[in-house]
C-alpha cells in the first residue's frame, strides 16, 4: 500500500513538473502585443494600410512562424525592448503569423522571403523594403545614407536595428524607381 501511494505521488510530481515546463516554455505568450500598438494577421495588415494613408506613417510588417525560436528571441530582444519602443512607435506595426492558414502563406509569398522572421517597411503596399534580417548569423542589412541601394550587413544590435529601420523607411518613402 505504501509503495502505491509513493509511486502515485511520484507520478503526480512528474506530471506537475512536465506541465510547468510546457507552460513556462511553450504556452507562455512571449510575442508582440496589441497594447504596444501591434495589429495582427491579414485583417490587421489591411487596417494598417488604411491607417498608413490616413496618418501618413509607414508600416512595419513583421512576418514570423509560430514555432520559430529565432522569432521568439527576436521579439524578446528587439520588438519588446523598451529602448527600441520609441523607434518602433514611428511605424504602424503588423505581425503576420505564417502558420495561421494558406491565405497567410500566399500573402507572404509576394515578399519572396527566405527566412523567418522577416521585417519589411512599407509606405506603398505594392513596394516593400526588406531589412534583410538574417538571424542565423545575427546580422541586418544597413543601407548607406546617400546610396540606399548600397550598404553592408552589420552585426545585429540595438543601434544597427534602429539604423536599418531608419534607412529602410527613407527608401520606402521614396517613389519606386521604374
Amino acid at each position: 500500500m505504501f509503495k502505491k501511494i509513493l509511486l502515485s505521488c511520484l507520478l503526480i510530481g512528474v506530471a506537475v513538473a512536465a506541465l510547468a515546463y510546457i507552460f513556462i516554455f511553450h504556452v507562455q505568450d512571449r510575442g508582440v502585443h496589441a497594447k504596444d500598438g501591434w495589429l495582427f494577421d491579414l485583417e490587421g495588415y489591411y487596417q494598417a494600410i488604411s491607417r498608413s494613408r490616413f496618418e501618413n506613417q509607414p508600416i512595419l510588417l513583421y512576418v514570423r512562424r509560430k514555432a520559430c525560436q529565432r522569432c521568439l528571441d527576436f521579439e524578446k530582444d528587439f520588438l519588446n525592448n523598451s529602448a527600441l519602443k520609441p523607434t518602433l512607435n514611428e511605424y504602424i506595426k503588423v505581425q503576420i503569423n505564417m502558420d495561421t492558414d494558406r491565405r497567410h502563406e500566399r500573402f507572404a509569398d509576394q515578399f519572396g522571403m527566405y527566412t523567418y522572421p522577416s521585417l519589411f517597411v512599407l509606405n506603398d503596399p505594392d513596394y516593400a523594403v526588406s531589412t534583410f534580417l538574417v538571424l542565423a548569423t545575427q546580422q541586418i542589412w544597413v543601407p548607406m545614407e546617400q546610396h540606399l541601394e548600397k550598404g553592408n550587413f552589420m552585426p545585429l544590435s540595438e543601434t544597427s536595428f534602429r539604423l536599418a529601420l531608419e534607412r529602410a523607411k527613407i527608401r520606402a518613402l521614396q517613389p519606386p524607381s521604374e
